[in-house]
């Protein structure tokens, strides 16, 4: 365990530079985007008033005040932009995560594989490292979300902008819905898929590690075969949803992930412990 535990905090150093440049574009780009939607509605408003020689009380009448979801939607390439910049980069590391051992000349795999603690140990820091990751940078998001919503009414004052709920926020947007999950079952279906396809990816590399060209053909083989075990079902049994109950769904497709799952990481551990050479 002890091991273990050194080989995330490991992972984790060899990341961390990365993970904070990451947060700050986020932070950056959204923070941006909200000053910048709260100025340019000021600057529309003021030309409306000055076009119809009116008064900014006659326009918040007419029009409302513009609200912090509805300033969010406006700003959608600062938000979206930063948060799938870093879902990018996480998915690529999910690959270098692994073929990052084997680049130079002094390949680090040599001294990974020969450490004196069991291989398991291995292909389970690299994934907790990598599930870490994705729940600082969601963590980050969940901060944010009610610093931007002060940030907002500060830069734009109370008289045209009206600040809206976390809650209420979340739900209205799609992309923050799937990354904050307001129920339990949605966190487990969400991130337990997240972490499913992490496992498949880490099983394609083994194999591909395992038996280099050969291995290339049996990753993909493997990849798609997973992905259509769980998918093809959803497919019919969305088909025949009408004979069976949501919960029952959501049972049958929680049974064939863990079946997935189970296979993935027996089928991970048996290559980087029996197959993966140095």
């Amino acid at each position: 365990m002890n091991r273990y535990l050194k080989l995330v905090h490991w992972e984790i150093t060899r990341f961390w530079k990365m993970l904070m440049i990451m947060a700050l574009v986020t932070i950056v780009m959204q923070c941006a985007g909200v000053i910048y939607v709260t100025k340019r509605h000021i600057s529309q408003v003021n030309e409306s008033i000055q076009m119809n020689n009116s008064t900014i009380a006659a326009y918040v009448q007419h029009y409302g005040k513009l609200s912090f979801i509805e300033g969010i939607e406006q700003a959608g390439l600062a938000i979206y932009a930063s948060i799938t910049v870093c879902i990018g980069v996480l998915i690529l590391y999910v690959f270098f995560i692994w073929y990052k051992e084997w680049l130079g000349k002094n390949t680090f795999i040599y001294r990974l594989l020969t450490l004196p603690t069991a291989r398991r140990n291995i292909y389970f820091a690299k994934l907790t490292a990598i599930l870490l990751f994705i729940f600082a940078l969601v963590a980050l998001q969940i901060v944010l979300v009610p610093l931007e919503n002060g940030l907002y009414m500060l830069a734009g004052g109370n008289t045209l902008f009206a600040s809206s709920g976390m809650f209420e926020l979340i739900s209205s947007n799609r992309l923050l819905h799937i990354l904050i999950p307001q129920t339990f079952t949605d966190f487990v279906v969400n991130y337990g898929t997240g972490a499913i396809f992490v496992l498949i990816i880490f099983t394609g590399v083994l194999l591909e590690r395992s038996y280099r060209l050969k291995g290339i053909a049996a990753a993909v083989l493997f990849i798609v075969t997973a992905c259509l075990f769980m998918i093809l079902p959803l497919v019919l049994l969305t088909r025949m949803a009408e004979n069976l109950y949501q919960n029952e769904i959501f049972f049958i497709e929680a049974a064939l992930g863990l079946i997935v799952a189970a296979v993935t990481i027996w089928l991970g551990l048996h290559l980087i412990t029996k197959k993966v050479t140095v």
